[in-house]
């Protein structure tokens, strides 16, 4: 028989049917039972000596690079609504890095509950942007057209006010006024790109309005590196962080 001459559909049965024979003739293992048994772990359980032999060396290094000084602040930094010194520190660090990537967009905006624990006062551990932000959420934009961005604002407004850069509103009524991006006053009759993060884009945290985006893209960077980024590029140029409300949401 002349293999080269098979079909591929003929070579494949071929292969099959080889395989089928060199195992039709091997032992068949069968479960015959089984039994379940929770094991506790504990601080009373001897320590595997092995095992920490093994990671210990990985361990070291870790540790030594998340708890690495990344920057430095004069305040404890946390978030508040309407707007807060973690808010617009979040907000303002993704708008760098988007601009500096000429990323087209008009504003960037966060969610409020993605922003997990505060940054103390003095020196920042790599490590608390991480507890900061532990999730893998990419920089993504999208397109929203005039009335829908205005059901984002509203949306924002509807919620307290959440971390955004390039834009200022008034929260009146639970509706958002006086809207400006950019220092221009909001235009219902043209488009606008919001800068975000992936989890938002899909909709996260009660933000449907995102659904009804268009124009959607997924950029190689991590909300998490941003903020690394941005708090690095402080430290390289000598500034100690101490960032401020600055009435870019405000309550009527």
């Amino acid at each position: 028989m002349n293999y080269r001459k098979l079909s591929l559909a003929k070579r494949n049965l071929l292969a099959y049917l080889i395989i089928l024979g060199m195992f039709s003739c091997s032992p068949k293992l069968r479960l015959t039972g089984s039994e379940k048994n929770q094991y506790p772990i504990s601080s009373d359980r001897p320590k595997d000596e092995k095992i920490i032999e093994y990671y210990l060396p990985y361990k070291k290094r870790v540790d030594s690079l998340l708890n690495g000084i990344i920057a430095v602040s004069a305040v404890e930094i946390v978030k508040s609504r309407p707007e807060g010194p973690l808010n617009n520190l979040m907000a303002d660090a993704m708008f760098a890095a988007g601009k500096s990537r000429n990323i087209d967009f008009d504003l960037a905006y966060t969610n409020y509950g993605g922003l997990r624990v505060p940054l103390p006062k003095g020196n920042i551990p790599l490590f608390k942007v991480y507890e900061l932000m532990p999730f893998e959420n990419l920089i993504t934009t999208v397109k929203f057209s005039g009335p829908d961005m205005l059901s984002f604002f509203d949306y924002m407004a509807a919620m307290g006010g959440d971390p955004i850069s390039g834009a200022s509103y008034i929260i009146r009524n639970k509706k958002a006024a006086d809207i400006k991006i950019n220092g221009q006053a909001f235009d219902p009759a043209r488009s606008y790109t919001v800068l975000t993060s992936d989890y938002m884009a899909n909709g996260g945290d009660g933000g449907e309005i995102f659904l009804k985006s268009t124009d959607r893209k997924e950029y190689d960077l991590k909300l998490r590196d941003a903020l690394i980024i941005y708090l690095q590029h402080q430290t390289n140029e000598g500034r100690m962080l101490n960032p401020q409300r600055d009435g870019r949401i405000k309550v009527e």
